[in-house]
């Protein structure tokens, strides 16, 4: 179910899950599902990208065509039901026998399309990702550490970074890019070579070369970026 907390605004608008699943292919009679699971609670939108998609001319609904949210939730693992058909898929096998606390689903809402006719629903694109998900985690909200642009600083013409998430471990930098690269038509935009520095001292964390977030993998990834 999709819901406007504040009829209002645009920003506000929370979906209800009651089930998800995954590994369907084709109608469900035909092949079943490789995990099933109740959801509970709502599912606010985080990280509203006003300017996700740049390359919008003058249509009317170009305030609508330019965004992306971002939107996640667990299926704990208590109430994760996994098929007997898992058991031929090593990725869904490592899901399956971890020992996180369940899987926490994320995905990101953008691209809408043009209504064809009046008074006709758009389709919006969806990209994400299923991972496991630890208690220290929150459920509707990317984990790691947030960072956000900066507003002060220049503004290239071809967009800018928006909101990211970045987990640091001992060898690597996780970060989770699932809309913060501006998008054209043709895909993620060409931002150049970024870098991971510390804000007080400068010193370089990670770098991270264009072609981890402009490559399919990338796209694949639904922007989960890891770097050394």
């Amino acid at each position: 179910r999709v819901f406007d907390v504040d009829p209002a605004s645009d920003r506000t608008t929370t979906l209800m899950v009651g089930q998800f699943g995954f590994g369907r292919d084709g109608r469900s009679h035909d092949r079943g599902y490789l995990a099933t699971g109740s959801v509970h609670g709502f599912v606010p939108p985080r990280w509203h990208n006003a300017d996700h998609l740049i390359d919008i001319d003058d249509h009317w609904q170009a305030k609508e065509l330019r965004r992306s949210v971002v939107h996640q939730f667990v299926v704990t693992k208590d109430e994760l039901t996994w098929l007997d058909a898992a058991a031929a898929f090593p990725a869904v096998r490592l899901l399956r026998d971890t020992d996180a606390s369940g899987l926490v689903v994320q995905f990101s809402l953008s691209h809408m399309s043009v209504p064809t006719t009046p008074d006709q629903p758009s389709r919006w694109q969806l990209s994400g990702t299923i991972a496991p998900w630890y208690p220290h985690e929150l459920r509707s909200y990317p984990a790691g550490r947030l960072l956000v642009p900066d507003s002060r600083g220049p503004c290239r013409t071809n967009g800018r970074l928006h909101n990211l998430s970045v987990e640091l471990t001992d060898t690597h930098a996780v970060l989770n890019m699932i809309t913060a690269v501006p998008v054209d038509r043709n895909g993620p935009v060409d931002l150049g070579d970024l870098e991971l520095r510390t804000a007080d001292s400068d010193r370089l964390v990670a770098r991270l070369p264009r072609e981890a977030y402009l490559g399919q993998e990338y796209l694949l990834a639904c922007g989960l970026v890891t770097v050394p």
